[in-house]
């Protein structure tokens, strides 16, 4: 740095003694107050770091509190079937628990038609030189054969009328000279989403399916001479198809499916074989297959140990944060947040909120304490009795339910409405911290928001500051290279006055 009076910084100090470490040791004196706020900065950012753990794991307990509010938590079905070669079972949470009795006469199957091998060609690839259209349809032929027991009709429930064409079922086909039999079934299939009509082809022969189950018929015709003739389709080899037969608790009824879904609410049954005999006997009757459903209580178990783990998780952190270590030693190291009053405010209520009372009764039947939950040391450790929940939801599981949570649903929106509940309370104190909407900012976030106001404000002190610092520097500097310049300046004046006085002195002498 060079000075205004032109004297280079790196003579400065020759006379004077006062050099650049000089300036730097004065600069330093007078940053103090500067490296404070840079201390204050770091503390306040471990703070905000801090608050962000606490965020995190808090926002873990809120998800593991709102997952106790799934309904697929409480009603999950574990499913069961005495014989899963006749029939299984699944269900959705809205079906009900219980066991069902089964018997299967007939399973549902699907019409086929094949027809006449086709020998104008080697393979299926090669062109049949055929051209025209080919329509296709299934038309519905009803269940009038179908008979229970005491030889009297069932209906099928939502089967189409007797001898009606299946809506969106019709199809017609262009075939081109260069088609192959391949071609033909890849434009059948290429529609079968919407027609339900499927083909294939098997050894030149082509093999047209129902997609439906039930008794249709393949409709297939062509306004094109011969074409019939020349794709088989003439004289073909058909397997009618039929309803599934089968009882439940002793109702015989009939679908046109294997899959039943309109018999149990929220439940499915899928058939996959007849129902045998006990003995070759013709007497013998049916065997039963008896399927069932029951809630899936470990998965509601496990929710319920998961939140009980991540609030001892959270509990474990804030403890951690406030600790103020031992004040009598000198090296004392106290936790991240000690002294906060929002923390030591959050503890109390966290404690307040999960501790079994009165207050947190979700019902009036039952508190945290008469479903397993409760606290297990002084230290506040949260501990989940697993023995005591299930007999609780042994002797009434709605009551548990409705203890965690309960709520009027509607029925079309799906939304809740007069919610209650442990989780309920548990769920709108979470949210009073970690919400960041408009108009209902949580603590966290507006502790979040002062920090960093904070900071900044903090920062832009600090980079005036520097800036100050280094117009002092600046200053030091000029200051002591004029002064070092003036030395100079004076010891060339002593030095040019001492050899005056020497020149005169010789002179002197020599007279």
């Amino acid at each position: 740095m060079v000075s205004s009076s032109g004297l280079g910084g790196a003579y400065m100090g020759q006379y004077s003694g006062i050099n650049n470490q000089t300036i730097d040791q004065l600069v330093q004196a007078e940053s103090t107050p500067m490296l404070l706020m840079q201390q204050q900065v770091q503390k306040i950012q471990n703070k905000e770091t801090a608050w962000g753990d606490i965020r995190s794991r808090l926002n873990n307990l809120l998800n593991k509190v709102t997952n106790l509010q799934k309904p697929e938590i409480f009603n999950t079905k574990v499913a069961s079937s005495s014989n899963d070669q006749v029939a299984t079972i699944s269900g959705d949470v809205t079906a009900a628990e219980g066991s069902h009795d089964l018997i299967v006469k007939q399973l549902a199957t699907n019409t086929k038609v094949t027809g006449t091998r086709i020998s104008d060609v080697k393979n299926s690839k090669e062109a049949l030189k055929l051209t025209g259209s080919l329509d296709l349809s299934l038309i519905y032929k009803g269940n009038g054969d179908i008979k229970d027991s005491m030889d009297n009709s069932l209906s099928i429930p939502n089967a189409p009328s007797n001898d009606s064409v299946v809506d969106k079922s019709k199809l017609t086909i262009d075939i081109t000279e260069n088609d192959s039999i391949s071609n033909i079934v890849d434009k059948i299939n290429a529609q079968s989403k919407t027609t339900n009509i499927q083909a294939s082809v098997v050894d030149n022969h082509l093999v047209i399916k129902s997609m439906l189950a039930g008794n249709y018929t393949i409709n297939t015709t062509s306004e094109t001479d011969n074409l019939i003739n020349k794709l088989g389709l003439d004289q073909v080899k058909s397997s009618n198809g039929h309803a599934a037969l089968f009882s439940i608790d002793g109702l015989e009824t009939a679908r046109n499916s294997n899959s039943i879904t309109d018999v149990l609410d929220g439940a499915t049954v899928t058939l996959t074989g007849l129902s045998q005999k006990a003995t070759s006997d013709d007497s013998a009757e049916l065997q039963t297959t008896t399927i069932g459903l029951k809630n899936d209580d470990n998965k509601f178990e496990g929710a319920v140990n998961d939140f009980v783990s991540q609030y001892n998780s959270l509990m474990g952190l804030i403890k951690s944060d406030l600790n103020v270590g031992d004040p009598s030693k000198a090296d004392n190291q106290t936790g991240s947040l000690a002294g906060d009053s929002d923390l030591i405010q959050l503890q109390a209520q966290l404690q307040r909120i999960i501790t079994p009372s009165a207050n947190n009764k979700g019902n009036d039947t039952l508190s945290a304490n008469s479903v397993g939950i409760s606290l297990i040391d002084k230290e506040g450790t949260l501990g989940f009795d697993t023995t005591t929940f299930q007999k609780a939801l042994k002797n009434n599981p709605q009551a548990v339910k409705d203890f965690f949570y309960s709520a009027d649903i509607a029925p079309i929106s799906g939304s809740a409405s007069n919610e209650k509940g442990y989780t309920t309370v548990l769920s709108k104190f979470a949210n009073s911290y970690l919400s960041t909407s408009t108009g209902k900012t949580g603590i966290i976030a507006s502790k979040t928001t002062s920090f960093d106001a904070t900071i900044k404000d903090l920062n832009q002190q600090i980079d005036n500051f520097q800036d100050r610092l280094t117009a002092k520097r600046q200053q030091y500097v000029s200051q002591f290279s004029a002064l070092d310049s003036f030395m100079m300046q004076a010891q060339a004046q002593l030095n040019y006055f001492t050899q005056q006085i020497g020149a005169n002195t010789n002179n002197n002498n020599n007279r």
